[in-house]
């Protein structure tokens, strides 16, 4: 008696009903969320726009997205290396845990954003509006920020070293416990900053306006900084 296709059947039948009982039993809001989170991808990479979209953990890395409008965004997790999101609004947008290293965010606007713990390593910022933006334990090392607009900010814990903030705005923003060793600083207003314990070792402070409003002249630790690079 030949039992292999009468095996066959019964195999391929199991197979089936194994699958059945493993999608039934995924709980229905992760197949709701995964739909629509592919459905906010696609009407993105469609329209340029997205706001209010959760496009939690996706991979957008090298995408252009220039211009794209995302305020309200969820973005926590997502991979935004690479991309280019020049004039892009995602004020208010979530960033936390973000990969935007290499980016380019020239004249983005971060208004309110939250990007804690986000990489914006070698990331390009210039001109970019980050008031009032949540960049603790943020990443920043290398980045290009000259004249961006970073007052109000949370900066506690940053890693920013040889970070490029020439002629930024910083103004009552918290850089405390941040490390901004041998970043360019050239001109940059800290009008009201917190530096407690921030890491200034080797920053060219040339002409930076300082938490009192003077002008820089050598000396941070009146400020509670740190510029002992040993």
């Amino acid at each position: 008696m030949n039992i292999q296709p009468w095996f066959s059947r019964i195999s391929a039948f199991v197979l089936v009903l194994l699958l059945s009982l493993t999608a039934f039993s995924l709980p229905a809001n992760a197949l709701v969320k995964d739909s629509a989170t592919q459905n906010a991808l696609e009407q993105l990479l469609t329209t340029n726009e997205c706001n209010g979209c959760d496009l939690s953990g996706v991979d957008l890395s090298g995408k252009d997205l220039y211009g794209s409008a995302l305020v309200d965004a969820n973005l926590s997790g997502a991979n935004l290396s690479g991309a280019l999101l020049n004039e892009a609004k995602l004020n208010r947008s979530n960033l936390t845990g973000a990969d935007l290293s290499h980016a380019s965010l020239l004249g983005i606007k971060l208004q309110d954003a939250d990007l804690t713990n986000a990489d914006l390593s070698d990331a390009r910022l210039s001109n970019a509006d980050m008031s009032k933006a949540k960049l603790s334990g943020a990443t920043l090392t290398r980045a290009e920020l000259e004249y961006a607009i970073i007052s109000d900010a949370n900066l506690s814990n940053a890693i920013a070293q040889d970070a490029d903030f020439k002629n930024a705005y910083l103004s009552r923003s918290n850089l405390s416990r941040g490390d901004f060793s041998n970043t360019l600083m050239e001109s940059v207003r800290l009008s009201n900053a917190t530096l407690t314990q921030s890491n200034l070792c080797n920053a060219d402070l040339y002409l930076a306006k300082m938490p009192d409003d003077t002008i820089y002249n050598g000396d941070v630790s009146k400020y509670g900084a740190l510029d002992d690079c040993n």
